[in-house]
């Protein structure tokens, strides 16, 4: 479940939806002097050909002159963006801070300082001080608004207080129904986060369900496929997968190998195995080791012991080490294929990089044992022999061999 309802993934989509704002007017502003309404066009110039350096030089020039409070706020906020715009964003709330501490200051300027410094703060993951700075926000004029109330619960889930988060983004979603719009995508995301954090898949499901009509994505599908999982629904799980397989709705590689090993746990073998088989075929699905290795399980579950050689031989191929030849031997025995069991093995051990080389040649004694070939197996036994974990098994072969060749020589006399 973590890996498909990601809080912070949330949180930083939000963000950088949000953090657009942190930009500053070029229009003439009202109060503003000639002399300093020049000043900031020339930082513009700089600021275009992203010569931020030389930008801060300018307005530090004209900020060792005489201004008025209003008119060092906004070179303060200009410099503030220039610093964020290097990613350097102790240095950038600096700046915005000693804006916000001058006095005579507008509303306009006021909500302009409080909104970047709740986001920057964000970013710079300050939940507190972003809480500070956006309550602030919101009992200013006209800016008890939606999107406010969704960045101070970016800030109150950012300090884990999902509880009191649930209040704000509710309260944004609402207003947005109430203004006859489609609540924004990422609310709803950040809404269903609070859900999951609390436990409550009931209500996170409502939301996932929610996000699937009005933002029909693969993402949100297999989300609401895994809530059903998670609230033990597993006939609704499969019927919801099954029709979006159905509807080829379902491209991502992650995706598809998820519903594999549902069907699987679900106890559905034979559907995982022709799924998987399906799609490694297309190539929706690389013919990597794991997945032909995960073929291999699914059709060996399903008592399809042929279908599981030919998939376990390629990743056995593939592998770094000799395990998997090892199992392929013993689906060879289990097919009665002697003389590819005995090839498998031997491969296993010359691979190398087995966890119980012992049992590779114990393997490969028994499927020569079973090709009448008693000398070539006298000695993998006696080579099994030399572990511990095989001695035992090694010598009650020996002692079948023995048996074996002195019945047979008895037979020839």
């Amino acid at each position: 479940m973590n890996s498909y309802f990601s809080l912070r993934k949330a949180l930083l989509l939000l963000l950088i939806l949000c953090t657009s704002t942190l930009t500053w007017g070029q229009h003439r502003v009202v109060g503003m002097s000639e002399r300093v309404f020049k000043i900031i066009a020339e930082v513009q110039e700089r600021i275009d050909v992203e010569a931020y350096g030389e930008a801060r030089e300018g307005i530090d020039d004209a900020l060792a002159r005489r201004l008025s409070d209003y008119e060092r706020a906004h070179l303060l906020n200009i410099k503030g963006y220039t610093w964020y715009q290097e990613d350097d964003l102790n240095q950038a709330i600096a700046a915005y801070e000693e804006a916000l501490a001058l006095e005579e200051l507008p509303d306009s300027m006021l909500i302009t300082l409080h909104l970047t410094l709740g986001q920057v703060n964000l970013v710079a993951e300050d939940y507190v001080k972003a809480e500070h700075h956006l309550r602030t926000l919101t009992t200013l004029e006209d800016q008890d608004i939606p999107s406010n109330k969704v960045l101070l619960a970016a800030a109150l889930i950012g300090q884990e207080r999902h509880e009191e988060a649930l209040v704000p983004i509710l309260a944004a979603i609402e207003a947005k129904k109430a203004e006859g719009e489609t609540p924004r995508e990422n609310w709803l995301s950040m809404l269903s986060s609070v859900y999951y954090e609390l436990d409550d898949y009931e209500k996170m499901r409502s939301v996932i369900e929610t996000m699937t009509i009005l933002y029909p994505r693969e993402q949100y599908l297999m989300n609401l496929a895994a809530l059903h999982g998670q609230l033990g629904e597993t006939e609704r799980q499969l019927t919801l997968v099954e029709s979006l397989l159905d509807d080829d709705r379902l491209q991502q590689p992650t995706h598809l190998k998820m519903i594999v090993n549902l069907y699987l746990g679900a106890e559905l073998p034979y559907e995982a195995a022709t799924l998987l088989a399906a799609e490694l075929e297309k190539g929706r699905l690389e013919s990597n080791v794991s997945n032909l290795e995960l073929l291999s399980q699914a059709w060996y579950m399903s008592a399809e012991t042929e279908l599981a050689i030919e998939p376990l031989a390629e990743a056995a191929a593939l592998s770094e080490s000799g395990e998997l030849y090892l199992r392929l031997a013993r689906l060879h025995m289990d097919a009665y294929a002697w003389g590819s069991a005995e090839d498998a093995a031997r491969l296993a051990l010359e691979k190398g990089g087995l966890r119980q080389e012992g049992h590779a040649w114990l393997l490969r004694g028994m499927a020569e044992v079973r090709q009448k070939r008693f000398r070539e197996a006298r000695r993998q036994f006696q080579k099994a022999a030399d572990f511990d974990y095989t001695e035992k098994y090694a010598s009650q072969w020996l002692n079948y061999v023995d048996a074996e060749q002195s019945r047979i020589a008895a037979a020839g006399s």
